[in-house]
């Protein structure tokens, strides 16, 4: 199918547009009224391409929300009459100690910000941004490493600060006492259809591991108290290259940034250690259970970070990727990257982050190909991605068989990386 860039840019320039609520642009009309963390870092990376300054505003909004000892919540509550649940009331931040004054959560999220600040300041520098927002991101990115890491990568504590209801998770949930806690009142399943969506049963587990974290300030003593502690790949390949970005801008001010420089060796060593030669893909870790290849594109992204060698990467896209039995796409499939291998038990392409297409994930491929050498392999990903969003619209997921747009409609950050990726269209 033939895209119309011109046309496409529009379309995603409206979104965001009529996503803006002045503070922050949120990640959706209706279902996602508040600032998610990496949505928010995903839209400044597209306004770097068309309004820098707008996405130096989205930046330190997400900043408010930035706890004592450094961390970015994953949500934060701006004051606003909107209608959702379950919302700051189910968090309680401000009982919190270092918590700031705007209601949050108690959870972080991917930390894209420093790649996001990067793309803002190559496309217009201001130093006088970086001087003002990289100390508190250097900070967020050394809670990380204090607070969250064991064996060289980081560890989240719960299933909202990666990629929701993975089946990944499933067997870490399952350890979960539910007993006696009932399944929050949820504005999601009132807005899209349930069967896209989590069950009552995965919200009964988040929200009983929200009030087991609750219980000793969203900070436990050791990683192993957790009741869930799982190293998540996606989230550590995106702070390997968020490190790299840091860095980078540190030295722009004249600051000093062995720190980052360190850690994002440091991390890459680690998650090269992850790999597993005979499944060609790399293994996460259930810090309660066992080490797995879990059939997600967790298994794939240290490819976002360039950790594969050559041969590594060309497995990986080979045998996974891009395999069309896998997570690529084929004649009866032929929108990719799944989420989840089609080949996999767990595949559900209709079920939020257990099977359908998403535009994040796929714009972190195409960038980690290129990290590769694998540009050609990158810019089919590129050119397959934008005919889905051509086809389909700027929503949450896609049906990977048919291309149906799925979950919340009007997307802001599959608006705003289809503007980053359209960029790469230009002469």
């Amino acid at each position: 199918m033939t895209i119309d860039p011109a046309a496409l840019a529009r379309h995603a320039r409206a979104v965001l547009r009529a996503n803006d609520t002045g503070r922050f642009i949120k990640p959706s009309q209706r279902l996602y009224p508040f600032q998610w963390n990496w949505d928010s870092a995903f839209v400044a990376i597209g306004l770097a391409a068309i309004d820098p300054e707008r996405g130096r505003l989205e930046v330190r909004s997400l900043l408010e929300g930035q706890w004592a000892d450094g961390m970015v919540p994953h949500i934060v509550f701006h004051p606003q009459l909107v209608d959702y649940s379950p919302g700051p009331e189910l968090w309680e931040s401000r009982a919190c100690d270092g918590a700031p004054a705007v209601a949050t959560s108690g959870l972080t999220q991917p930390p894209v910000l420093a790649t996001a600040v990067r793309a803002l300041h190559d496309a217009s520098p201001d130093r006088a941004f970086l001087e003002q927002v990289l100390p508190a991101i250097d900070a967020w990115h050394a809670w990380f490493h204090r607070e969250r890491t064991v064996d060289g990568l980081v560890a989240v504590l719960h299933p909202w600060e990666s990629a929701d209801n993975a089946p990944r998770f499933d067997r870490a949930l399952e350890r979960l006492d539910v007993e006696g806690v009932g399944a929050p009142t949820r504005s999601d399943t009132i807005q899209v259809e349930a069967s896209e969506r989590p069950t009552d049963l995965e919200y009964r587990r988040y929200v009983a591991l929200i009030r087991a974290l609750q219980e000793v300030g969203y900070r436990p003593t050791s990683l192993y108290d957790a009741p869930f502690a799982y190293v998540d790949l996606p989230l550590n390949a995106i702070l390997a290259v968020a490190e790299d970005d840091l860095a980078e801008l540190l030295g722009e001010i004249g600051a000093d940034a062995s720190r980052a420089r360190a850690a994002s060796k440091s991390l890459r060593a680690s998650l090269a250690e992850r790999w597993d030669d005979e499944a060609g893909a790399y293994r996460e870790r259930d810090l309660h259970g066992a080490d797995a290849v879990t059939d997600t594109v967790a298994d794939l992204f240290p490819l976002y970070a360039g950790v594969p060698d050559e041969r590594q990467a060309r497995r990986l896209v080979d045998e996974h990727l891009l395999h069309p039995g896998r997570f690529g796409p084929s004649a009866g499939a032929p929108w990719a990257v799944t989420t989840v291998a089609r080949s996999s038990n767990a595949f559900a392409r209709r079920n939020y982050w257990r099977g359908p297409v998403w535009i994040n994930v796929n714009w972190c491929f195409v960038r980690g190909l290129e990290r590769c050498g694998l540009f050609e392999e990158a810019r089919a990903l590129r050119d397959l991605t934008l005919q889905l969003v051509a086809r389909s619209g700027f929503v949450e997921y896609y049906d990977p068989t048919s291309g149906e747009p799925l979950g919340s409609r009007e997307f802001s950050w599959s608006a705003s990386l289809t503007l980053e990726l359209l960029c790469d269209l230009r002469p």
